[in-house]
């Protein structure tokens, strides 16, 4: 304690500088926490959002495409047929293009995932997947969007994916 009454005491303003000291330095943790919590909440956010963006940009509704046993030569025409796997499922065309997507089932933490794969005017497709085979017949020309859930292929007569035209080029800068 201070032993003359004319001085103020240092230790109690040290003491009192030290209490507003450490509430300021217990509110720039706090905020600097915050921070650090926030960022990879934002992120993770983000990811989740475009997800779901891109989830609903691959659920086309359209009318069911006819399945075949064997698609009519008239509608597939004289190309040979071409087959990719995509997630150990066979897609076979005869004409167009395709493009694919995997997505997860709704549900907390799922390990369920299906595809959605889009066709450019294929004619006809056949899917193969868990010992199934099944063949959709589009029509010449038209879209279809095959989406594989639980082994099961469903198909609609619509889409909004396009082989892009002979000749075209990206142009950069």
């Amino acid at each position: 304690m201070c032993k003359t009454e004319s001085r103020r005491c240092p230790d109690r303003i040290y003491a009192r500088r030290s209490r507003r000291e450490a509430a300021l330095q217990h509110v720039g943790l706090g905020g600097l926490l915050l921070l650090l919590v926030s960022v990879p909440a934002i992120d993770v956010y983000r990811t989740w959002a475009g997800m779901r963006a891109e989830k609903r940009l691959w659920a086309i509704a359209g009318p069911a495409c006819p399945i075949v046993d064997q698609p009519a030569p008239s509608v597939v025409g004289h190309k040979p047929p071409r087959t990719f796997v995509y997630n150990q499922i066979a897609f076979t065309r005869h004409l167009g293009d395709a493009s694919c997507a995997a997505f997860r089932e709704d549900g907390f933490l799922t390990k369920d995932i299906y595809s959605v794969c889009q066709f450019s005017g294929p004619g006809a497709v056949t899917v193969e997947t868990a010992g199934r085979r099944t063949t959709f017949q589009t029509g010449a020309g038209r879209r279809a969007t095959v989406t594989v859930r639980g082994g099961a292929a469903t198909c609609v007569a619509a889409g909004w994916f396009a082989r892009r035209p002979r000749g075209y080029r990206t142009v950069v800068g």
